[in-house]
């Protein structure tokens, strides 16, 4: 007899055949795994068949309890001969899964261009870094199963093994929660190293902002150790430094340095937050809410400052362009003999004279658009609204809204005019400091009052009084 079963006389759940002459040889067998019990059946002749009463009581009698087969007991009791008939399976155990990890950040994208709507592939966007939020999910572990115990045919359970546990790749900057979960403790960049998540508060560029990183886009803050070279951008959440230039690159962040300085190329945009730092700035536009220090020229630029500009080292010189802060503007020298357009101006806030300069662009906008249709309203309410076509009464609808709304929007930005222009006029005004020279050809403005320099003038500071713009000593 083969390893596969044992016949029943060696084995405890034997069953010794019928031995008495017409009546049926029935032999019950159960696998060592005891997950199948088998039935031979012998029918001497002249006999009756076997019954299903016989043989439920052969497999009673030799244990099996579990799994029986109807179905082949039937096929039995109606055979004069059959061996190793399956008649009981046992259920097999099914083991537990192991845990595994979903991730909730796209891996994938990291290295890959932006694919643009027309099919183009955009190369300066290339995903090289992975940005995350305070609190965002980047990882959950799905936890094993304890798996599905078996039964033999015994009616004996078999246990299953569970699925196998595996940890939470717990790097820097991340919270555990629930024991199953993990979120950024900090905003940064997601990094990946030896099998554990990271959040990064820092990135580090070794060389420039170019085709070799594309654009950054980071929740945290940036050191570039290079430059950021025309057509490339940088904008983080935190601060950025720059070791090298920015070469025609666009740079949006809380603190701004730039150790050597902002060649603008006449598309460069800065925009800080907080504080822009410079050794020089040269045909660039340059947005801070805070402050602006240059220590050695400013040339053919745009610099607005929520507070003040400093231009005040070796040589601080400002030449041609536009300098505008809130409270004070703070140079050593402004213009040359050759007077370049130069313009120094000290107002309640830049951005609420941007803001004002946008809002009567807007207005106007909107009165032509109110004009145009109201022309058109009117054109087709003399052809008769009920004549238009289906096809074009959601047009006409639309722009029927459209013109009910304008009045209200126009009165909104006139009143928001009329506060601007209130505070402009009605705030303390700041000063304007010149510790060397401040030659002809300048224009000075302080709030509302405007002044253009004829003849050189020396370490004074300019302010607004009685409705004129005044000198006295610097200081």
């Amino acid at each position: 007899m083969s390893d596969a079963a044992l016949p029943a006389a060696n084995n405890s759940h034997d069953q010794s055949a019928e031995t008495d002459e017409g009546v049926p040889n029935i032999r019950v067998l159960v696998k060592r795994d005891r997950m199948e019990a088998l039935v031979e059946v012998s029918i001497p002749p002249g006999a009756p068949g076997a019954t299903l009463a016989q043989l439920s009581d052969k497999l009673q009698a030799a244990a099996v309890i579990y799994g029986i087969d109807d179905h082949a007991l039937e096929r039995l009791s109606k055979v004069r001969s059959s061996f190793h008939c399956c008649c009981a399976r046992g259920l097999s155990p099914h083991n537990g899964e192991e845990a595994y990890l979903r991730y909730h950040v796209d891996l994938e994208s990291q290295g890959r261009p932006v694919e643009l709507e027309d099919g183009r592939v955009d190369f300066k966007n290339i995903n090289n870094f992975i940005s995350v939020e305070e609190g965002q999910l980047l990882v959950e572990k799905i936890p094993p199963t304890p798996g599905i115990q078996g039964m033999d045919v015994l009616g004996l359970p078999i246990p299953a093994k569970p699925g196998k546990d595996i940890p939470l790749p717990v790097g820097r900057n991340v919270t555990v929660i629930d024991g199953c979960r993990l979120v950024a403790a900090i905003s940064g960049q997601l990094y990946i190293a030896r099998k554990r998540i990271n959040v990064l508060p820092v990135i580090e560029i070794a060389g420039n902002v170019d085709y070799s990183t594309g654009n950054i886009d980071f929740m945290g803050s940036v050191i570039v150790h290079g430059s950021v070279l025309s057509g490339f951008s940088v904008k983080a959440g935190g601060n950025v430094e720059i070791r090298g230039s920015i070469g025609g690159g666009m740079v949006e962040a809380n603190n701004i340095t730039v150790r050597t300085g902002i060649q603008g190329m006449n598309r460069s945009v800065v925009k800080a937050r907080e504080r822009v730092v410079a050794n020089f700035i040269e045909n660039a536009t340059i947005y801070a809410d805070k402050e602006v220090v240059v220590s050695d020229v400013v040339r053919h630029s745009k610099i607005f400052a929520g507070v003040r500009i400093i231009v005040d080292g070796r040589r601080g010189l400002v030449l041609g362009g536009q300098l505008s802060a809130g409270e004070e503007i703070r140079v050593r020298t402004a213009g040359s003999q050759a007077q370049p357009a130069t313009d120094l101006e000290v107002s309640v806030n830049p951005f609420l004279k941007n803001e004002m300069f946008q809002l009567r662009c807007e207005i106007k906008d909107k009165e032509a658009l109110c004009e145009e249709l109201e022309r058109s309203l009117a054109y087709i309410r003399s052809q008769g609204v009920e004549n238009i076509p289906a096809s074009k009464r959601e047009r006409y609808d639309k722009m029927e809204a459209e013109y009910n709304a304008l009045p209200n929007c126009l009165d909104d930005m006139q009143l928001r005019l009329a506060d601007i222009d209130s505070l402009l006029y009605c705030m303390k005004p700041g000063k304007i400091r010149v510790a060397n020279i401040l030659y002809p050809g300048v224009k000075v403005s302080i709030g509302p009052l405007s002044r253009l320099i004829e003849s050189s003038l020396q370490y004074l500071t300019l302010y607004a009084h009685d409705r004129e713009i005044k000198f006295t000593s610097f200081r």
